[in-house]
């Protein structure tokens, strides 16, 4: 029997010689490289972000006062000054021209001009007189200065530096310094960015010397222990974020507590114990919708149900808090607000996290006789809670850096005092952020910039704290 050789039909292909597979391979490849470029473009996007932000948290500064320093400080009575004193003191600050006309209208030369005599021409001819002679601040003693503060200040202000620390128990270079911010309002004029202030000093300081002869300039950090403590004031060379540190950190509390457990439970009941429905299934809908819903129309729905509808609750009034706001725009609101915003991310992360867990591990405790809940509660839920946490920290970085709802709900754009409750007015970071970055003065966008990296320290904090009990939670599985 003649021996049939094979077909060229059945010899095996190469690994890749079929074209849907190299047609796969390559739009994988491109995929790869498209994913590999937005990571780049993101990675660059983000590095010049942070070198504008930390070009502006230090610099060369100028210094200067709003309020001329010879204004406040108590001058030399002309009396005490001697003739030649007094001779000196006219002649130079009387024009030349009209120190030629004096001696013909005196009928004698200022060198033979009494003492009274030089002082009626000081006071005729010299304006500001009192000026001149006034003392530098250095110059003056401790109470001396204590004067000036208590003549220059409001008492409401006088009395919150006295209890903060006695004026009597301050150094004189505490007091100078208090004067020069508080009653001379010393201010920046001019800054400049942090790298060329490291690397081109020598060339600012060149600057700063023709430009602005015998100001005050140095390096200044703008990001400082007393701005992150100090209080909200209208001044940035003296304000502080402690306000809205504390406003943000207690409405992102409030936001986890009412979000985590509803987003939980919700997602729980819609997995394990709702079923598939109509009911169900337009709800699941609703939430994939709500996932996608612009910030500001959950500020407008805030601000529609806590601020207006339930403004008695919000604010306090129902449980008789004394002296609460007149509406509803307080931290609980914002909080809540937050929480309706994160909650969809919430359900859904929780829905995944459980649909991860192996059905095995379902049957297992059911055939050994467990209910549903509490095979929910002791298996499905440990398992799925790592993951969970994932969609809880992407909530909190979210609501964190949010500032559209707020806006609307009615956080304040400048808060002297701190929150001292659920039902206190409040700022948060974002909100201060926008609020000095549109200010046309160049310190505020320098605050501003400090204010950023606070933020993000505080959402790293947040997330770096849920990532650690994330990962223990998995080695304990």
């Amino acid at each position: 029997m003649a021996m049939i050789s094979p077909s060229r039909s059945a010899e095996p292909l190469e690994i890749g010689a079929d074209p849907s597979v190299r047609r796969r391979q390559r739009v994988g490849l491109l995929g790869q490289a498209g994913l590999f470029l937005s990571l780049v473009i993101a990675l660059i996007a983000l590095i010049v972000l942070l070198l504008d932000v930390g070009s502006r948290i230090g610099g060369m500064v100028v210094y200067g006062f709003r309020i001329d320093p010879l204004t406040v400080v108590p001058s030399i009575s002309l009396e005490e000054l001697s003739q030649e004193e007094l001779l000196q003191l006219a002649k130079d600050n009387i024009p030349p021209e009209r120190l030629a006309e004096l001696p013909e209208e005196l009928g004698a030369n200022l060198e033979d001009l009494s003492v009274d005599d030089l002082l009626n021409v000081i006071y005729a001819e010299v304006p500001n007189v009192d000026v001149l002679t006034a003392r530098p601040l250095e110059a003056l003693s401790d109470q001396e200065l204590i004067e000036i503060l208590s003549q220059n200040l409001t008492a409401q202000r006088y009395e919150a530096l006295n209890a903060a620390q006695p004026f009597e128990a301050r150094s004189r270079e505490d007091l100078i310094e208090l004067i020069e911010q508080e009653v001379l309002l010393e201010s920046v004029i001019k800054t400049w960015p942090l790298f060329p202030s490291l690397f081109n000093r020598a060339a600012i300081e060149e600057e700063i010397r023709a430009n602005y002869p015998g100001a005050e300039y140095g390096f200044r950090w703008w990001l400082t222990p007393e701005f992150i403590v100090g209080d909200l004031t209208t001044r940035p060379e003296t304000s502080g974020l402690r306000p809205a540190i504390i406003g943000s950190v207690l409405m992102i509390v409030i936001t986890i507590l009412f979000a985590v457990p509803v987003g939980i439970a919700t997602g729980v009941y819609l997995e394990e114990f709702a079923g598939k429905s109509r009911f169900s299934a337009l709800v699941q809908t609703n939430i994939y919708n709500l996932s996608g819903v612009p910030s500001i129309i959950y500020g407008m729905l805030g601000v529609a149900i806590f601020v207006r509808a339930l403004s008695d609750f919000t604010s306090g009034a129902a449980f008789g808090v004394p002296d609460p706001p007149p509406n509803g725009r307080t931290i609980i609101s914002g909080a809540l607000t937050m929480g309706l915003l994160i909650l969809p991310l919430v359900i859904i992360n929780t829905q995944e996290a459980i649909r991860a867990v192996p059905q095995g591990l379902r049957d297992g405790s059911l055939a050994l006789g467990a209910t549903k809940w509490q095979t929910v509660w002791h298996h499905i839920l440990p398992v799925a809670f790592p993951s969970i946490l994932t969609g809880i920290i992407l909530g909190i970085s979210r609501a964190l850096g949010e500032t559209a709802p707020l806006i609307v709900v009615g956080a304040a754009a400048f808060v002297t005092t701190d929150p001292s409750g659920l039902f206190s007015t409040f700022t948060v970071l974002p909100m201060q952020i926008y609020t000095w970055a549109k200010l046309p003065a160049d310190t505020f966008r320098n605050i501003s910039a400090a204010a950023i990296v606070v933020l993000l320290v505080v959402v790293l904090s947040f997330n770096l704290t849920a990532i650690i009990l994330r990962n223990r939670l998995r080695k304990s599985l």
